[in-house]
């Protein structure tokens, strides 16, 4: 009796992991809306990139103060401040340039050339700020500026004792910031201390006591939930890319056709599928049970991918695809090699539940060094990589997590199901003959 009620116990939780998985591909492909407000998006709203649909070129003036003159140097600069401002909205891939003889900044980013309805110049809001930051006494001298503050992160961590989400910035001084706000807070005990952006008082605390912080946080004013997240993101964006030598305005803005268009989309789109589809084919027939259990895990995989493209509005480009591509054989790769291990262990005379546990120790290294080294080249890439080779890197690094994610977890929580259901069927895990 206590086998029939084990095996019942694993049969329940193999049809709630079917569900859950089966609920999560849905939700992560046609995503959720609620009273007309969309909670989670679908795949179709999954932004797609300059070589697929195509955007818009905006071109920025540089204007120098009276008396100074604009240098090849500074528009280097600005590009820098730039691609860290558009990468910090989950934008990978543009491209920024400079025209040095008329001291302008062509930047090109996605867009949907079809609609223009939607003004692309919301998606770069802020990229033209100077973001001086200034820590002010009463009397208005400057105790901190900018070079004091090493970098600003949005949080949304618990400000107060209610213990709800509060959008704040969290800023880290350098050493000198770090020591010049603490005197500063020492000399300014009851009064208060004022932080300004670009000249503009954005709040001003009062000083309670001494604070030896190497942090502060930036609190918003009033507003809705939405608005103060939004005021902590951009202030965040703005202060942590650095400051704007000179003030940009934009001239110009034009849309670009696609490089490559969206035919080349569907195909790959197409492909993908087949690919898919052919890959838990091969898996069930060489693997039976197994594969079918990879199969499943795979479902999840690409769950994940979508949910989290979807989420973060990275932009998908034909490269990107590929490192998803690539992630989806690093997932595949991880079943076989602990298939193939389980597989030799039962031929060794192993129980099935033997065999599993040691088959998921020891393809457990091959498994583990296989997906770090590539995680390793996606951090690389997306660290010294510019635009769309950042962006291939970051799909590249999302796709080897959520395929260790799907081969460690998923697939070893499954199979252990299986097996405890099925164990003294050893034809269904692949094997011919059965152990005597």
């Amino acid at each position: 009796m206590g086998g029939i009620n084990l095996k019942k116990d694993n049969i329940i939780k193999v049809i709630i992991s079917v569900i859950v998985i089966a609920i999560f591909s849905y939700i992560a492909i046609f995503g959720v809306k609620i009273g007309g407000k969309t909670i989670i998006k679908s795949v179709k709203e999954i932004k797609t990139g300059l070589d697929i649909s195509g955007g818009v070129t905006i071109v920025y003036q540089a204007t120098a103060e009276e008396g100074t003159s604009i240098s090849e140097q500074d528009l280097k600069k600005s590009e820098a401040v730039i691609r860290k401002r558009l990468e910090s909205k989950n934008i990978f891939d543009y491209i920024v340039r400079s025209d040095v003889s008329n001291s302008q900044i062509h930047v090109e980013i996605p867009a949907d050339i079809n609609d223009t309805s939607k003004d692309p110049l919301k998606a770069v809001e802020g990229l033209d700020k100077t973001a001086k930051i200034e820590f002010r006494d009463p009397d208005g001298n400057v105790l901190l500026a900018g070079d004091d503050i090493k970098s600003a992160k949005y949080s949304e961590d618990p400000t107060d004792n209610t213990g709800l989400p509060s959008p704040h910035v969290v800023l880290t001084f350098s050493d000198e910031g770090a020591k010049k706000f603490t005197d500063a807070t020492e000399k300014l005990v009851g009064k208060t201390m004022s932080i300004y952006l670009d000249s503009d008082e954005i709040t001003a605390p009062t000083v309670n006591s001494k604070i030896e912080s190497n942090t502060a946080i930036i609190t918003m004013g009033q507003g809705t939930y939405a608005e103060k997240k939004s005021q902590a993101e951009q202030y965040s964006m703005l202060i942590d890319s650095g400051t704007l030598p000179f003030n940009l305005k934009v001239v110009s803005k034009e849309f670009v056709g696609p490089y490559i268009g969206q035919k080349a989309l569907d195909v790959s789109i197409i492909a993908g599928i087949v690919a898919f589809v052919l890959i838990c084919v091969i898996m069930i027939i060489c693997y039976r049970l197994p594969g079918l259990v990879s199969s499943l895990a795979l479902i999840a995989y690409v769950s994940i991918i979508l949910f989290i493209m979807s989420s973060t509005g990275i932009s998908l480009t034909l490269p990107g695809i590929a490192g998803l591509i690539l992630s989806i054989g690093m997932a595949v790769d991880a079943n076989v090699i602990i298939f193939e291990r389980f597989d030799d262990e039962i031929k060794n005379k192993l129980a099935p539940s033997k065999a599993f546990e040691k088959s998921f120790k020891t393809a457990m290294s091959a498994i583990v060094d296989g997906n770090v080294t590539t995680f390793a080249v996606a951090i690389l890439l997306y660290i010294f990589g510019i635009g769309p080779i950042k962006g291939f890197g970051i799909i590249l690094a999302i796709g080897v997590l959520a395929s260790l994610f799907t081969a460690v977890v998923v697939t070893k929580f499954l199979l252990k199901q299986f097996i405890h259901i099925a164990s003294k069927n050893t034809f269904l895990f692949g094997i011919k003959k059965e152990v005597k």
